[in-house]
C-alpha cells in the first residue's frame, strides 16, 4: 500500500502518466510516501487516512516541482527566486494534516 502513486501525482500536476515521465513520477511518489510514512504510526500508515494521503500528495508535488524548477527554486513573475523547496518546511507544511496520526517516538525534544 502507498499513500500516493505516480498516477495520482500526474493527475494532481495535470500531466500525462506515460513514458518517460511515468518513471520519474513513480520515483517522486515513492519518496513522498517514504517521507510522510516515516512520520506516521504503523496503524495510520496501514489505514491510509485521507489526511495522510493528501499530505503525501502535497509533499510529492513539492518534490516534483523542486526537480523541475531551475536550481530547485520557484521563480516569481519578476524572476526573483523563492526559497528552496526541499527544506525542513517540506513536512512542516503538512503537519496539521498528519498531526493526529504521528508516531510519538518522533516527537522527542
Amino acid at each position: 500500500m502507498a499513500l500516493v502513486t505516480g498516477q495520482q501525482l500526474a493527475d494532481a500536476l495535470q500531466l500525462d502518466y506515460a513514458a518517460p515521465l511515468d518513471d520519474v513520477l513513480d520515483q517522486v511518489a515513492d519518496a513522498a510516501d517514504d517521507i510522510v510514512g516515516a512520520l506516521l504510526t504503523t496503524a495510520a500508515y496501514s489505514a491510509e487516512p485521507p489526511a495522510c494521503k493528501e499530505a503525501a500528495l502535497s509533499v510529492g508535488v513539492e518534490i516534483f516541482q523542486a526537480r523541475t524548477a531551475a536550481g530547485g527554486q520557484a521563480l516569481s513573475v519578476d524572476f526573483q527566486p523563492g526559497p528552496y523547496r526541499l527544506s525542513t518546511w517540506l513536512t512542516r507544511r503538512v503537519m496539521s494534516l498528519i498531526a493526529p496520526y504521528m508516531n510519538p517516538a518522533g516527537m522527542v525534544g
